[in-house]
């Protein structure tokens, strides 16, 4: 089965609005407690990861070369919108 070009665009974009609402979430925490912000991040986004594999597993059938093709465009999806936010806006920690 080849994956279409929706699903891989799909991957992308969904993983960059993550990365970027991850960064503005674990942000807003940490102007509030550094610790408090730092575990959510790691929390949350183990949760991401785990819910995307769970869902991706039950949705398709893939190859590893499909499952390797989409871990690498998720991966860039979510360091770009990670980074991105990151660039755009700092925290106000005291």
């Amino acid at each position: 089965m080849a994956l279409p070009l929706w699903t891989l665009a799909l991957a992308l974009l969904v993983n960059l609005v993550l990365g970027a609402v991850l960064v503005l979430g674990v942000f807003t925490l940490m102007e509030q407690r550094i610790l408090l912000g730092a575990i959510a991040g790691l929390v949350i986004g183990g949760i991401v990861v785990y819910a995307e594999a769970t869902i991706g597993a039950q949705l398709f059938s893939l190859t590893f070369e499909e499952k390797r093709l989409i871990v690498v465009l998720a991966g860039i999806g979510a360091a770009l919108g990670i980074s991105g936010t990151m660039l755009t806006i700092e925290p106000e920690i005291n």
